[in-house]
Parts: structure tokens; C-alpha cells; sequence
């Protein structure tokens, strides 16, 4: 075993061990027999009783019991093993709270989900699954917990607060965008920590006032930045044409964020200046998972990307009804994804067919190193974030990598700037490529294989499949 498998498997044993710690607790509380006294007066001291001896409060222990007892046989399982940690187990059987019709799948699904993300981005993988699964309860779920929107103040030690807000994640992603945009019109030479550029740009914007740059040129030109005048920051949402004209229920996608349901996505989308990418795809749709080899060839941008425009509502729109049926090219990514992480060693049955550079040739712009602006859209949607395993960088802050290599003295016969050959890495990971030490390849439906100095493997999908 490497060092890395040492470190796994105490990890796994350590949340084996909180989970003993957790189920012990319940048992001997709910099980302990209450004789002549009052059983909620009894649940009440035993409750008192483990907090003392296990140097928890009471909140933890009932916490413990609730989402103990709330959580499905074979979630419960996964936590036993060592599978989940505490806080994606609470936050699987928080999110099960409301569910109906589960089934095996749908409970395999989610469990697979929880455990292939990282911490932070156990909700966002949980969501996007029981989006997919019920679209419908998906949007009232929402709908109930934007109702607890709130804000909430902390007084520190030592003269400091906190401020925290809760709420949609389109909201809370529209004033993260703006703070970290005013927080990037500082010079590079400013002599403020990151967190601290980023607190002082959040009270720029929430009171309507000037940034102020701290470095030494007194005519910087971002001396005096007047955050009420920036423009508005870019955002992304992903919604299929069928959603946008309210004949469909599938979710759209807040890249960076996750699902949002389709009546709002259709809201986001209707009071945004959109910029229409129409890019070509050639797929057989058919089970691919019987050929040795299979192939979807997506073409660059094929239309004008810079037309922009504000909708107008299509006849006929409708804003909470509609098919929620996954087309099968979206089904067959799935598929693939899922069978991938099961079976590793089949990475070559999805292998993507090398273009005939004689037969074929490119169009221009696949032999200029930079993409184009109308690209790099299309690489965003579809890649929320660096592709490399567990990283959350947003892709709009990576680096666009030539999965093969581009050939700079040789353009046609080195990897083509075009979708199928580019892929999101941040600087960190895309340092890592570049120095061989993980490796890259483009498999079928843009799913990216990857390995690491080791020889273990790990699939990342597009977005929406993803996370």
C-alpha cells in the first residue's frame, strides 16, 4: 500500500469510528428502558447524560438522534462503514427529509455522489442528483427553504463581527460576483491579504462607496475604485431551448452554484442579456456500451456568438409545467459516467477516434492556439469548474488546457484548438500536466479521464452530470 491508501484507510476508519460513537449514543438513548418514570423526562437526562460524558452539548446529541433515526437502512450503512463523515450524512438525510418514492437506485445514486465530493461540495452533488430524480420536488423544496432566508450577526472577541446571509444561491452568487469583481480592480501591487481585499470590497458595495487601492503610486489609477458604477459581472446559467420556451421541467444550471429549477431559470434567463452559443453535435444515441468504441464529435461554435439580445416570452410560454424527461444523448452520458467509475479498467471502450487531419481539415480558428471568446463559452458551460478531482475552481478562473497537446510549429498535426480537445485547469493543476506528473484524455461525451503520479484514475463528467 502508498502512503495515500495508509491515510485513506484511516480516514475511512475514523469515520467508522464517529459513526460507532453516534449509533451507540442513540441506541443508548432511545433503547434504555424507562420504568416508572416519564419517558420524555428519562430521554431528557440520558440525553443530559451522554452530553456530559462524551463533552458534547445537548444540541449535538439531539441532533445526533434526529438525523440518526431519520436516515434510510442503507444510508445509515455507508455512514457505518466509513464511507460518509458526519456532515455528509446529515446532509444526505436532510435532504431525504421531504423525499418520496425512494428507491435503491435513487439511494445508491446519492450515496455515490456524497462520497466522490468533496466537503463543500456534498449539497450542490446531493441537489443535483434529486433534481434530476424529481424535478418537481425539487422546485417546492426550494421554494420552502428560500422561504428561511435570513441575515444574522455575530459579535467576536476583540472588537470584531461576523455577518452571514442565507439564501438562493442565484442571489447569493449575483453579490459574491459583484464583491470579488470590485475586489479584482485593485492593482496587483496592493498590499492587502486576499480575505481582507474581499471584506473591504463587500463594505464598498453593500454601502455604495469607493474601494480604495492601498499600494504606493499615488496615481494608480484604481486609487479610488466607485464600486456603484461597475458593471454588471458576468454569470452563466445552462437552459435547454425546450426549458427557456416552458415546454419542459428540467432544471437549469448556475455554473458554480448548481441546479435551479426551471421557473427559475426561466426568470434568471428572461431579465438577462443572453449570448446565444450554437454549437453542433453528432452522436449515435444508441447503447454504446456494446461497441468497443464510440464517438460524439462536437463541432466549435457554429453561430453568430456575439449576438445579444433580451427574449421575448414565446407563445404558448408556460412557467411551472412541462416534460421533465431527460433526452437520451443526456441519458447515455449518465450511463457512461456511472459505468466508468465502476469499471476503470474499461476507459478504452470510450476512447474518442483521432480526427483525420488529412480527410478533415479544421477550420482556422482550430489551428490558433487562443480560443476564441465564442469557445471558451462553450468550454465554461459544460465544465463548471477545473476538471482536475475535488478542485472548485471556477472554470472562468482557469486556464483553457490542449487536453493533446497544440503543436505551435506544426498546427495541424498537434492538438486542435476545438471543444473536444480543450478542458478547464486551474493554474495549481494545470502546472501539474504540464510537468507529467497527472495525465489527461478526452473520452466520448466529454467525460475526461485522469490519472495521477500513481496510476489511479478518476472520471470527471460535464457539469451537469457531475456535481
Amino acid at each position: 500500500m502508498t502512503v495515500i491508501d495508509d491515510v485513506l484507510a484511516s480516514q475511512r476508519a475514523a469515520y467508522a469510528a464517529h459513526a460507532a460513537t453516534v449509533r451507540g449514543a442513540v441506541a443508548y438513548i432511545t433503547e434504555s428502558p424507562t420504568g416508572r418514570h416519564d419517558a420524555d423526562a428519562v430521554e431528557r437526562a440520558l440525553v443530559s447524560e451522554v452530553a456530559a460524558r462524551l463533552k458534547v452539548s445537548r444540541r449535538t446529541v439531539l441532533d445526533w438522534i434526529g438525523t440518526y433515526c431519520a436516515a434510510p437502512p442503507a444510508v445509515r450503512d455507508a455512514f457505518h462503514s466509513g464511507l460518509l463523515p458526519w456532515a455528509a450524512f446529515r446532509s444526505l438525510c436532510r435532504a431525504l427529509a421531504g423525499t418520496t418514492h425512494r428507491d435503491e437506485r435513487l439511494l445508491g445514486r446519492l450515496i455515490d455522489a456524497a462520497c466522490g465530493a468533496t466537503p463543500g461540495a456534498v449539497p450542490a452533488a446531493i441537489d443535483g442528483v434529486l433534481a434530476e430524480y424529481d424535478a418537481a420536488w425539487h422546485r417546492k423544496a426550494r421554494e420552502a427553504a428560500t422561504a428561511e432566508r435570513g441575515m444574522t450577526v455575530r459579535r467576536l472577541p476583540r472588537g470584531q463581527a461576523e455577518l452571514r446571509l442565507r439564501g438562493p444561491a442565484e442571489m447569493i452568487a449575483d453579490m459574491s460576483r459583484r464583491v470579488t469583481d470590485a475586489a479584482r480592480r485593485l492593482c496587483g501591487t496592493d498590499s492587502r491579504p486576499l480575505p481582507a481585499r474581499l471584506f473591504d470590497a463587500a463594505h464598498a458595495v453593500i454601502t455604495r462607496s469607493a474601494l480604495s487601492c492601498t499600494c504606493p503610486d499615488p496615481t494608480c489609477p484604481h486609487r479610488d475604485v466607485d464600486t456603484a458604477a461597475l458593471p454588471i459581472p458576468r454569470a452563466c446559467i445552462v437552459i435547454d431551448a425546450a426549458t427557456a420556451a416552458g415546454l419542459s421541467g428540467e432544471p437549469g444550471h448556475l455554473l458554480g452554484w448548481g441546479p435551479v429549477p426551471a421557473d427559475t431559470a426561466r426568470r434568471i434567463a428572461a431579465d438577462a442579456t443572453w449570448q446565444a452559443v450554437i454549437t453542433e453535435a453528432t452522436t449515435n444515441p444508441a447503447a454504446h456500451l456494446d461497441r468497443p468504441s464510440s464517438r460524439a464529435d462536437y463541432s466549435s461554435p457554429v453561430a453568430n456568438p456575439h449576438r445579444r439580445g433580451r427574449p421575448r416570452p414565446l407563445p404558448g410560454w408556460v412557467p411551472n409545467v412541462g416534460s421533465t424527461a431527460r433526452s437520451t444523448a443526456w441519458t447515455a452520458m449518465r450511463t457512461a459516467v456511472d459505468f466508468l467509475r465502476a469499471h476503470p479498467d474499461q476507459e478504452d471502450r470510450f476512447r474518442l477516434l483521432p480526427p483525420n487531419r488529412i480527410a478533415t481539415p479544421p477550420p482556422p480558428s482550430a489551428l490558433v492556439y487562443a480560443p476564441s471568446a465564442a469557445l471558451r463559452a462553450v468550454v465554461e458551460a459544460r465544465y463548471a469548474t477545473c476538471v482536475a478531482p475535488g478542485c472548485l475552481v471556477p472554470s472562468s478562473d482557469c486556464d483553457l488546457d490542449h487536453v493533446e497537446p497544440f503543436d505551435h510549429d506544426e498546427p495541424l498535426l498537434g492538438g486542435w484548438t476545438e471543444l473536444r480537445n480543450l478542458e478547464p485547469l486551474c493554474r495549481t493543476h494545470h502546472n501539474d500536466k504540464t510537468a507529467g506528473l497527472w495525465t489527461y484524455r478526452m473520452l466520448d461525451h466529454g467525460i475526461v479521464a485522469i490519472r495521477d503520479p500513481h496510476g489511479h484514475r478518476y472520471f470527471t463528467a460535464p457539469d451537469r452530470l457531475d456535481r
